[in-house]
């Protein structure tokens, strides 16, 4: 016999593995046409009845700082909750990606200009960065901001008539002329001054942010002119519509605040239009209504801001000792309240989201894998999450 014929003949442990399965395959129902799927070992469940187990949240760090979920996303990049794991304070990171920016107009110009101001810029209504960071096998960037829980747009669209209460609308009004005031003491021309760009703390403190489209004055300069503007078109004066080659800048952002209290009292816009070019139009006559219910007080503001004639429009100390800021405005019993957490109406301070990610972080069992890619050099001992003190700040 060939040995080739032996070794064929021979038993073998797939020999044993195939028998086997045939043998339960044998033993097996199968399921007909005919059968009464309710007799078998198995039924049909509702999908609400069937319970998923949740994704573990995976602790990810990036420097110091330990990544929370997501807050927003504009045309720049991502907006995350972080926690401070030197300070325990809350803060959060904007994530933008190089790639990304450069397929906007001057992006990568706009973030290096807004970097370059803010850290020489200090005051409570100015938005605080506290750090950047960079990858550069990613191509990232990470701008790490104190924490705020909501816009003044975001508050508008909650609300039916798109309108804060007259005393709510001062209060928010008062803090943008301070943090404004102090922009033009560094000569700086935020250019941009809308309720997008007004942030809101727990404690609604406002935040004048997004200085992307700047602009300092030179040091020695003898006035405020400028020659560019890449503003929102609905919140742009006359002289820019119009197309005049130079413009004050001071008077610009006066303006652009007079527009933005028109809208957080009104719920509307003074100037409308189907297109840019319609709008630009509207706004180049300067022709604009106000409410025939509005204060008298208050009409005299907004028409001192929305003045035609850059020259006679109010300056800020002007807007100051205006009456309806020096009034005191009656107790309000309807203030809109800060925006709650998506899916949780009670949740209205946000409560922190990187809690999960802090117990894997001090609990969890990461692989080689994770420890490299999360873990920052030099980290080993990680404080107890039982005895760490978190400060919403």
């Amino acid at each position: 016999m060939a040995e080739n014929d032996l070794i064929a003949r021979l038993p073998s442990y797939e020999d044993d593995f195939r028998v086997s399965a045939i043998e339960n395959v044998n033993e097996l129902d199968f399921i007909n046409d005919d059968d009464n799927l309710d007799n078998l070992f198995f039924h049909r469940v509702d999908s609400a009845q069937i319970i998923y187990q949740p994704r573990r949240r995976r602790a990810k760090l990036i420097g110091r700082y330990l990544m929370g979920d997501l807050l927003g996303e504009g045309s720049y990049g991502k907006v995350k909750e972080v926690l401070d794991t030197d300070s325990l304070c809350r803060r959060a990171v904007k994530i933008l990606k190089r790639k990304k920016l450069r397929k906007i107009p001057n992006g990568e110009e706009n973030v290096k200009r807004e970097i370059q101001f803010l850290k020489r810029l200090h005051h409570k209504n100015v938005i605080n960065l506290v750090d950047v960071l960079t990858n550069e096998e990613k191509q990232k960037m990470y701008m790490i901001m104190e924490y705020c829980v909501s816009e003044l747009q975001e508050m508008l669209e909650g609300v039916p008539d798109k309108k804060f209460p007259v005393m709510q609308a001062h209060f928010y009004f008062c803090q943008l002329i301070d943090g404004l005031e102090y922009l033009h003491s560094q000569g700086i021309i935020h250019k941009d001054i809308k309720p997008g760009n007004l942030l809101l703390t727990t404690n609604e403190t406002l935040k004048i942010t997004d200085l992307g489209v700047a602009e300092a004055l030179p040091p020695f300069a003898v006035d405020d002119t400028c020659k560019t503007s890449q503003g929102s078109p609905a919140f742009q004066p006359p002289e820019i519509a119009n197309g005049l080659d130079t413009f004050s800048g001071f008077k610009v952002d006066i303006w652009s605040s007079g527009v933005t209290l028109f809208n957080i009292t009104t719920g509307k816009y003074p100037f409308e239009g189907d297109n840019i070019y319609k709008l630009f139009e509207c706004i180049g006559k300067g022709v604009y209504q106000l409410p025939s219910d509005m204060e008298t007080l208050l009409s005299s503001l907004i028409n001192g801001m929305l003045e035609y004639d850059p020259k006679k429009r109010l300056t800020i100390e002007q807007i100051r000792n205006h009456d309806w800021i020096r009034k005191k405005q009656p107790v309000l019993l309807d203030w809109v309240k800060l925006p709650p957490k998506s899916g949780n109406d009670d949740d209205i301070y946000r409560s922190m989201t990187v809690v999960p990610y802090l117990e894997d972080l001090h609990y969890g069992t990461p692989s080689e894998e994770d420890e490299e890619q999360f873990l920052p050099d030099g980290f080993t001992q990680p404080i107890p999450i039982t005895q760490s003190k978190f400060y919403l700040q």
